[in-house]
């Protein structure tokens, strides 16, 4: 990343310090920070669409170009004015929080979230509670909103989980986060065990427990990428899960934690810690009428690159891209320098191109079509290969782009050679 960092920045000016933010995803994303050390908070432009200033705590939204970059200042000029609050995002009488694409509700007496709303229809999409199986309930110590904007809202409740003797069997720690701008509900849960699970795993458990309204919606969990109906009563999936009813879409991102059981009709939870589990802090979201949610689960566990540099912005400008893929339903997986083996028929095997690049794309939206792979360079040569690098056809290209056709589910690999 510094290589790449030092190689965007050579024209650009120096003694200006700030970051690069380096985005490895095939889809623009809008980036949520927390730098240290700041003075004075960042003006809203460009690629900054939110931010506040909270001590030394500089938190921004920044949106970043697929597969590009972006670069911001580490602090704004002095005397730079504090973003204006659009939205009051946290409300300590109610114990809620918000932006522009959903409202939050946690309930004072438990900690636990009592409602996620969209401002279309308000109704609740989804309710969740932490748990151990099979029996206890959340008791809350404190519930406070921490942070009311005008970048974010977080609430944190804080308490203990009780047996059914009311006994305690382990100290939580739950915060929310709605960013403004961010179409994802960021939670965060911390869970100390005062008396470990033990036992068959699928039985004794401290786990997430999510409930929805009617138990005629569906259930899909993430396959590769795409979404299948599931009515297994522990359905496996580390990608996400999405509830389905009539035009409506919830779905929960586990955060790679792959084991979750149903419970009842229409509640799931999200095995967190079961017998021998070291791990007390776990991160997860959920997201509201998302049309790809496989891009929004690789733009969780893919952070965003960022460079500290001592030089101002590219000479291209603050942000820009080096890679672009046209199709919201084909997912980058995997873009590395290098030639895998292209074997011809009827020839030997070449030697490896100095300057190329081997990229491989899945289709997880069960559709078929064709697609535009577009280079910071215009190609010399593309061709398709199969899953063991050898010579399958040559791709058309045109000036910077490659063209693709895919069909449902496909696994393609393109080679560059510039």
């Amino acid at each position: 990343t510094t290589a790449l960092a030092d190689r965007l920045q050579v024209r650009a000016q120096p003694d200006q310090p700030g970051y690069l933010l380096l985005n490895p995803c095939s889809f623009a994303r809008r980036a949520a920070l927390e730098l240290d050390g700041a003075k004075a908070p960042l003006p809203i432009e460009g690629p900054v669409k939110a931010c506040q200033l909270d001590g030394d705590k500089l938190r921004a939204v920044v949106e970043v170009p697929a597969l590009g970059f972006a670069w911001i200042p580490r602090e704004g000029p002095p005397g730079t004015p504090a973003m204006t609050a659009r939205l009051r995002l946290g409300d300590p009488k109610s114990n809620t929080i918000r932006n522009e694409f959903f409202e939050v509700e946690v309930d004072p007496a438990t900690g636990a979230m009592k409602a996620i709303r969209d401002h279309k229809t308000h109704v609740n999409r989804l309710g969740q509670r932490l748990v151990f199986n099979p029996g206890s309930r959340m008791v809350a110590t404190k519930v406070e909103v921490t942070s009311s904007g005008p970048a974010l809202g977080q609430i944190v409740s804080e308490g203990q989980l009780l047996g059914e003797q009311d006994q305690p069997l382990a100290n939580f720690r739950q915060r929310l986060r709605a960013w403004l701008g961010r179409p994802l509900l960021e939670m965060r849960i911390e869970i100390v065990p005062i008396q470990p699970a033990a036992g068959y795993p699928w039985h004794a458990y401290f786990g997430c427990r999510f409930a929805w309204r009617d138990e005629r919606a569906l259930l899909l969990r993430g396959i590769n990428g795409t979404g299948y109906v599931s009515n297994h009563p522990r359905p496996q999936t580390a990608e996400y899960l999405d509830i389905r009813l009539g035009r409506q879409s919830t779905a929960i991102f586990p955060g790679g934690l792959p084991f979750h059981q149903r419970q009842e009709g229409r509640m799931l939870d999200v095995i967190l810690m079961p017998e021998g589990e070291k791990t007390t802090t776990f991160d997860l979201g959920i997201g509201l009428d998302r049309e790809a949610p496989m891009l929004t689960t690789l733009g969780i566990i893919s952070p965003i690159a960022v460079v500290p540099t001592t030089k101002g912005p590219p000479h291209i400008g603050a942000s820009g891209w080096l890679f672009h893929l046209d199709a919201m339903n084909l997912l980058l997986t995997r873009l590395i320098p290098g030639a895998l083996e292209v074997v011809a028929e009827g020839t030997e095997a070449k030697p490896e191109p100095r300057d190329v690049v081997t990229a491989r794309i899945l289709e997880c939206g069960g559709h078929s079509g064709h697609a535009e792979f577009r280079c910071v360079r215009d190609p010399q040569r593309a061709v398709l290969l199969d899953a063991r690098g050898n010579f399958m056809l040559d791709a058309t290209r045109t000036g910077d782009t490659v063209f693709l056709e895919v069909s449902p589910n496909d696994l393609v690999h393109v080679q560059v050679e510039f």
